[in-house]
C-alpha cells in the first residue's frame, strides 16, 4: 500500500504532466520530456531523450535487471488530443480534483498511466529492488495522429532485444489482450468539369462516388472472426467533391476508416475495393476511381496461453477481465507483426479517452502504480 506521502508525491507527478500542454498537434512533447527527466536525475535514472523532430523527441531510459537476455518494454505516449471546442467545467491543463476524481486532458489517455509506471519504477529503485530482466522505459511522441515516436524507436534498433511488451493504455483497470490495426483508405472518382446548366456535357464524379460506395457497402470480410476482437469494421467517414454549386465536379475523394483484426492482410482490403470498382464500372461506363492506402498499421495480439497474462493476474492480486479494443496504440509499430508477449492495462477508462472533462478515479490511479510495481519486480520473460 501507498503511504500519504507517496500518494501526494504521485499525484504532484501527475499534476506536473497534466499542466505540460502537449496537445497534438503540434505535440512539443520535448518540454514534458525535460521535465520528467529533470525528476528522473533526481531518483538517480539516467535517461536519454531522442529528438527527431523540431520540439518532437521520445524519453527512454533503462533500469538494468538480475539477468542478461531479452528486455520488458514499458511503454506510453506523452502527446494528447486537443480539448475539443465544448467548454470544459475544469481547465483542460490544471489537474483539478474533485470526487475521488482528477481531471483533466490526457488523465486518461494516457498521461496517468505515465505517471503511474513511472511513480512504480521509482518506488523500485528506492526500495533496491531489481528486476529479473532490463526494463526498458519508453515514453513516444506523436501516438495519436502517425505513431512517429513509436517508428523512430523501432528505426533506432530499439526493439532488437525486447521479448515481451506492457502498453499503460486505458483499460479501465481491465487486461487487454489485443487491439485492432488500422488501414485507412482515401477513395477518389475522377469526372470531367462542365457547366452546372449543362451537366450532359461532363462526367459527374460525385455520382461517379454514389456509385462506388452503393458498390462497396455490399461487400463482405472474407475471414473468421478473432476470439477476442470479433470482426473487422470499415467506416466512411469523410467525403469531399466539387468547387462551386454551378460547376459540375471532376474529381471526389471518400476516406475509409478500416479497423483490421490478426490474419487479415492489405490484399483482403484490396479484394474489396477492386470488386466495388468493377460492380461500379458495369453501372457506368465512365466510372473512373483509384485508392490509396494512408496508414497502415497492423493489428496485435498476446500469444493464447502466454505466462504473462498469470503474471499480470498475479500483479493484480485478482482476476482481471480479459478482453480486447477497436483502437490501436503504439503496440501496432512497435511489435508489428512478431508474435511477442503483450498487455495493456491502463488506470483509465477507455471510454474517458478524447472526451471533454477527461477524469481519471484516483483510487485507480494508486491501484495502478501497484500493480506496475508487482508487475515489473516479478515477470519473467
Amino acid at each position: 500500500m501507498l503511504e500519504k506521502a507517496e500518494m501526494d508525491e504521485a499525484l504532484a507527478l501527475l499534476h506536473t504532466m497534466i499542466s505540460c500542454d502537449t496537445v497534438n498537434p503540434p505535440g512539443n512533447e520535448k518540454k514534458l520530456a525535460l521535465q520528467l527527466q529533470d525528476i528522473l536525475i533526481n531518483e538517480n535514472i539516467d535517461c536519454q531523450i531522442d529528438e527527431f523532430a523540431t520540439n518532437r523527441a521520445n524519453l527512454i531510459f533503462t533500469i538494468k535487471g538480475q539477468e542478461k537476455g531479452k528486455a520488458l518494454l514499458v511503454t506510453g505516449h506523452l502527446d494528447t488530443v486537443p480539448p475539443g471546442e465544448m467548454p470544459w467545467q475544469y481547465d483542460p491543463f490544471l489537474g483539478a480534483i474533485e470526487n475521488g476524481y482528477v481531471y483533466g486532458r490526457g488523465v486518461s489517455d494516457m498521461k496517468g498511466s505515465d505517471a503511474a509506471m513511472l511513480y512504480a519504477i521509482v518506488r523500485l529503485k528506492r526500495k533496491g529492488i531489481v528486476p529479473k530482466q532490463d526494463v526498458v522505459f519508453l515514453a513516444t511522441a506523436d501516438e495519436e495522429l502517425s505513431c512517429l515516436g513509436a517508428k523512430r524507436f523501432v528505426e533506432q534498433e530499439g526493439m532488437v532485444n525486447i521479448g515481451a511488451v506492457l502498453v499503460g493504455e486505458p483499460s479501465d483497470g481491465d487486461l487487454l489482450l489485443a487491439h485492432k490495426g488500422a488501414a485507412w483508405v482515401e477513395v477518389t472518382t475522377y469526372g470531367q468539369t462542365a457547366h452546372g446548366s449543362m451537366p450532359n456535357l461532363g462526367v459527374n464524379a460525385i455520382m461517379a462516388m454514389n456509385d462506388f460506395l452503393s458498390a462497396f457497402t455490399k461487400q463482405k470480410f472474407n475471414i473468421e472472426p478473432h476470439p477476442v476482437l470479433g470482426m473487422p469494421t470499415y467506416s466512411i467517414d469523410k467525403v469531399k467533391g466539387g468547387v462551386a454549386i454551378n460547376v459540375v465536379p471532376d474529381s471526389c475523394t471518400c476516406s475509409i476508416d478500416f479497423r483490421t483484426i490478426p490474419g487479415q492482410r492489405k490484399e483482403d482490403i484490396e479484394t474489396m475495393l477492386k470488386a466495388a470498382f468493377a460492380e461500379a464500372k458495369m453501372n457506368n461506363k465512365k466510372f473512373s476511381a483509384e485508392y490509396k492506402f494512408r496508414c497502415l498499421l497492423p493489428s496485435v495480439s498476446c500469444p493464447a496461453g502466454d505466462k504473462i497474462i498469470d503474471y499480470a493476474q498475479q500483479a493484480a492480486g485478482k482476476k482481471l477481465k480479459q478482453r480486447g479494443v477497436n483502437y490501436f496504440t503504439d503496440a501496432s509499430s512497435l511489435i508489428g507483426e512478431k508474435n511477442l508477449p503483450m498487455i495493456i492495462y491502463g488506470p483509465g477508462a477507455d471510454s474517458q479517452a478524447h472526451q471533454p472533462n477527461e477524469k481519471l478515479s484516483l483510487d485507480n490511479f494508486f491501484e495502478a502504480i501497484e500493480f506496475y510495481e508487482n508487475f515489473i519486480s516479478n515477470y519473467k520473460i
